[in-house]
C-alpha cells in the first residue's frame, strides 16, 4: 500500500512537472510569435511610409503598394494612415 502511495505520488509529480514545462514552451513560443509580429509590421509600417514618402516619384506604384497595405489593414481591422 505505501509503495502504491509512493508511486502514485511520483506519477503526479511527473505528470506537474510535465505540464509545467509544455506551459512555459507555449508561452515561449507565444512570446515569439507576438515579436516577429510586431517586427513584420514595423516593416510593413515603413514600406507604407515610404511608399507615401516618395509618391511624386512613381505615384501608380505608391498607391498600389498604398492601397494593398491598407486593405490588408482594413481586412485585419486596423487602419492608420500615412504620417
Amino acid at each position: 500500500m505505501t509503495a502504491g502511495l509512493v508511486v502514485a505520488g511520483v506519477v503526479a509529480l511527473v505528470a506537474i512537472v510535465l505540464v509545467a514545462f509544455f506551459r512555459a514552451q507555449a508561452r515561449e513560443q507565444v512570446r515569439a510569435a507576438r515579436a516577429e509580429t510586431a517586427r513584420l509590421q514595423a516593416v510593413l509600417d515603413d514600406v507604407k511610409d515610404i511608399a507615401w514618402n516618395n509618391r511624386e516619384l512613381a505615384p501608380d506604384m505608391s498607391t498600389i503598394v498604398i492601397d494593398t497595405i491598407r486593405s490588408g489593414e482594413e481586412r485585419l481591422g486596423r487602419r492608420e494612415l500615412p504620417k
